[in-house]
């Protein structure tokens, strides 16, 4: 019972950040599912697979409502979704299918190194935090689609959507965290469709995972954290619109560092 309520809560939690900061949901639901997952049968060698497919599952739903949410209040700039979003595509087919033969523990470690590389890079480069002017200076289709490639793969390879590494590429390219937050939830879907497909008929060759698992993706967990999402996503969407750019920058940098101390210490 504690496992279901857990579970509408963090849905609550990931469909609110799914709308205001552009998180798949990856960096709330992989670490809540890394902690209940072993005392829910799932082999501790599978846990970290589980939890990355259940992520993307849940990601296709809430993405798709925050993208909703967001385009009624015209933030997203949808020029730059289609420049973008075949490459990430491509990028999250090579990430789905390396991904079964990578081990948990690898993967845990990576999601790790990728959060703290975003974190200090961002404190880094001051533009992530004040842009200046706001002329947006986007790369040329080369250098975009070699970029979104890499996203669409290090994202699916670790469930976490994307945002991590689009929003801070979308800033240096001078959007404001509001359009940046906005393109990051459209463009996670790629992720979300292929990645979870892949963890699906991955997780199907493994006869050790409990009967609630299809696949990759544990349903109970996917039931709860979607049905909490549409509670969170539209409180998000309207929290967002009204935050400044500069604190809102600041707010995410410190969800970042939140997310990474409490995988480091599991």
């Amino acid at each position: 019972m504690y496992s279901i309520a857990a579970f509408l809560g963090m849905g609550v939690l990931t469909g609110f950040l799914s709308s205001m900061f552009g998180f798949g949901g990856g960096f709330v639901v992989i670490p809540v599912l890394y902690l209940l997952l072993p005392h829910l049968h799932v082999p501790h060698f599978l846990v970290m697979h589980v939890a990355v497919g259940t992520s993307l599952a849940i990601m296709i739903v809430n993405a798709l409502n925050s993208t909703i949410s967001h385009h009624r209040q015209h933030h997203i700039l949808w020029f730059i979704f289609f420049r973008m979003a075949p490459a990430i595509a491509v990028g999250s087919l090579i990430g789905g299918l390396v991904s079964p033969f990578i081990g948990g523990n690898i993967l845990r470690y990576l999601f790790i190194l990728f959060v703290v590389y975003t974190i200090i890079s961002s404190l880094v480069k001051k533009t992530f935090i004040d842009i200046g002017d706001h002329d947006i200076k986007i790369p040329n289709l080369v250098k975009t689609s070699f970029l979104g490639t890499g996203i669409g793969f290090i994202a699916t390879l670790l469930g976490i959507g994307g945002s991590v590494l689009t929003i801070p590429f979308l800033r240096s390219c001078k959007l404001k965290m509001i359009n940046a937050v906005s393109l990051a939830t459209p463009l996670s879907l790629p992720i979300a469709i292929v990645g979870t497909t892949t963890s699906v008929f991955a997780g199907m060759q493994q006869p050790d995972l409990p009967s609630w698992c299809f696949g990759f993706v544990y349903i109970p967990a996917f039931i709860g954290m979607v049905i909490g999402g549409f509670i969170g996503v539209p409180i998000g969407s309207r929290v967002a619109h009204n935050v400044p750019d500069r604190l809102f920058s600041r707010i995410y940098i410190v969800l970042l560092v939140v997310v990474v101390i409490t995988m480091i210490f599991e």
